[in-house]
């Protein structure tokens, strides 16, 4: 039976026994439902949960104001639950279709790797592994392109991994923190997208990378996914930190090739700018180059009206006085945090907004929000699906229906800009089909060869 995704969790305790609780997400992906019958098997070392009509023991509900409806939990203890698990320890959680398996964790083995043969040796879509995944922004954007498909993602954020799982229902996740998974745990992939915490780089945050630690572990996992090319995103800063330069010289002696660069999606047509900090590695050489922006006249620069469309009336409009957005005008300084200095109250006709964050909802100054055309007193922010435009994140990406709009907001905020990153891919995809052309024309009793750099057909 497939596992499709595993859940990384420590247990906790009650009355001196080892408690596991297993939130609705776990549940739905094996496909419990509220009040379904489960029996509990204890099976070399582990706990089996499945299905079982008749059954006294029931899956229970949970509620929260802003779920449409009740969503299965289980929360199990007993002494015999002590059998196999102890208190506070970290276990794995095997969910297939009806069906989960808890056991405690398999520690992950440090240099454990094996050289992979590319999955699409017939130029078939390469299979794309995302970690930390996030929402799934990024790889919604690089299967826009025709040439990936996601296989693996992971992220310890639960609503990240929901949303994850609602677009991408194919391939497998790991819902836990990077550190702690084990190869085994790795499908084989082609490509590799990284996207490192950024809290410790970015400029709202405090520079610590020295102690973040986190360039090992991406290494490692990199190298058991067996991936042939690896695409990294994060702000400019993070480049050139400690942490980033661990994950490289780790990685130089299997991935020998690099290019790094810094882009602005403002550059790529974007309406909200977003200078981000890129970098490619292959295992072997290839041609590959980064995208270059197009020169876009401003005349023909998109307005917020020609992205967002007619419903720009729908949404949560407030009055400027006695609000956050009063203080936020009226803030002075002798730095650039200032609204003089910053697009804060936009207008329909407006070409440029300011980076979009995942503290978007916080109400600050270094962020754009809607001033009503009609009523230049009334301001609202921008909602998730105008900030999800403003991305370029695919149009069939969506989130659940029970992930609040704030949060909707945050995960958008820590994404990417849809336009660079599947430029990239593409520029990536294509590096690597050539490599495996080439090598397919290098082949014994292959029709085609490389003459003057050029393909041609070679008769019999």
């Amino acid at each position: 039976m497939a596992v499709k995704l595993v859940r990384n969790i420590r247990t906790s305790e009650r009355n001196g026994n080892p408690r596991v609780f297993l939130e609705p997400h776990v549940l739905e992906q094996a496909g419990f439902e509220v009040g379904e019958g489960v029996q509990y098997t204890f099976v070399q070392e582990a706990l089996v949960i499945q299905r079982a009509e008749g059954s006294k023991t029931k899956v229970s509900k949970r509620k929260r104001k802003h779920w449409p409806e009740h969503r299965p939990l289980i929360d199990h203890t007993n002494k015999e639950l002590g059998k196999v698990l102890r208190v506070r320890e970290r276990v794995d959680i095997l969910v297939s279709e009806g069906q989960l398996v808890i056991r405690r964790e398999r520690s992950f083995d440090l240099c454990v790797f094996e050289n992979r043969l590319l999955e699409g040796t017939n130029l078939k879509k390469l299979r794309l592994g995302s970690f930390p995944s996030g929402a799934g922004a990024a790889t919604g954007a690089l299967m826009d392109t025709g040439f990936y498909e996601p296989v693996f993602g992971l992220d310890m954020w639960d609503q990240a991994i929901e949303t994850y799982n609602h677009n991408f229902t194919d391939g497998f996740t790991y819902w836990g923190d990077l550190r702690n998974i084990h190869p085994d745990y790795l499908p084989h992939c082609d490509v590799a997208w990284l996207s490192p915490e950024c809290k410790a780089f970015s400029g709202l945050g405090k520079l610590n990378s020295v102690s973040e630690g986190l360039g090992p572990h991406f290494a490692r996992v990199v190298l058991n996914s067996g991936a042939k090319a690896i695409m990294i995103e994060q702000v400019p800063s993070y480049f050139k930190s400690t942490s980033f330069q661990h994950l490289k010289q780790l990685l130089r002696p299997i991935f020998p090739y690099w290019e790094e660069v810094v882009l602005d999606a403002w550059d790529f047509g974007s309406v909200a700018g977003r200078k981000r900090g890129y970098a490619v590695a292959f295992q072997e050489e290839t041609s590959f180059a980064f995208p270059e922006p197009p020169k876009i006249p401003n005349h023909k620069r998109a307005t917020i009206n020609q992205v967002i469309g007619k419903d720009w009336e729908t949404g949560d409009w407030r009055t400027i006085e006695n609000s956050t957005m009063e203080g936020i005008l009226n803030k002075t300084g002798n730095n650039n945090f200032t609204p003089d200095k910053n697009p804060v109250l936009v207008d329909l006709n407006t070409k440029r907004i300011s980076c979009i964050v995942g503290a978007y909802r916080r109400y600050q100054v270094t962020s754009s929000y809607l001033r009503n055309p009609d009523d230049p007193n009334l301001w609202r922010p921008f909602r998730s699906d105008e900030l999800s435009r403003f991305l370029s994140l695919p149009g069939w990406f969506e989130f659940p229906e029970f992930i609040s709009e704030s949060t909707r907001t945050q995960l958008i905020g820590q994404s990417i800009d849809g336009e660079v990153v599947r430029s990239i891919g593409i520029e990536v995809a294509t590096a690597l089909m050539e490599s495996q052309i080439k090598k397919q024309v290098k082949a014994k009793n292959n029709p085609y060869r490389i003459r003057n750099n050029q393909l041609e057909f070679r008769l019999a």
